[in-house]
């Protein structure tokens, strides 16, 4: 057995260098374990703060769509009051134009009638013959 300077024998070395190697591979193992770990919780507050963003955007689009469906609901409403107002103006205008026509009607016979009476008081030997230019 030789020995070096220091007075280590080469089987000394030998089981010092073991021992390093073990206590370098005990501390790699552990170290692995906490970046092993370390990792874990990472990965998992990445999975929780995902899943709380993908709950936050269902919750924002669940609310956009609740909020259209009221406002298509408001406008439908409306459209459906503006129709039911616009049938009912229809129908007055309707109304109006007939009533419109009636008076002419009227208003056209009583103006023939009275036009008849002055032309038959005004002219007295016109009585018996056919008017001309009254034909309504």
């Amino acid at each position: 057995m030789t020995t070096d300077e220091y007075g280590a024998s080469a089987g000394d070395r030998t089981s010092a260098a073991a021992r390093l190697l073990e206590v370098a591979t005990n501390n790699a193992d552990e170290l692995l374990a906490e970046a092993r770990v370390e990792a874990t919780a990472i990965v998992a507050a990445a999975h929780a703060e995902a899943e709380r963003v993908r709950a936050e955007l269902e919750k924002a689009q669940a609310e956009r769509n609740a909020e259209f469906d009221r406002q298509r609901t408001t406008v439908l409403a409306d459209l459906a009051d503006l129709a039911e107002r616009q049938a009912a103006l229809e129908a007055e205008v309707a109304r109006l134009q007939e009533l419109e026509h009636a008076n002419r009607d009227q208003m056209r016979n009583y103006l023939t009638q009275q036009l008849a009476q002055i032309e038959e008081n005004a002219n007295p030997q016109l009585r018996g013959m056919p008017r001309a230019g009254l034909s309504g």
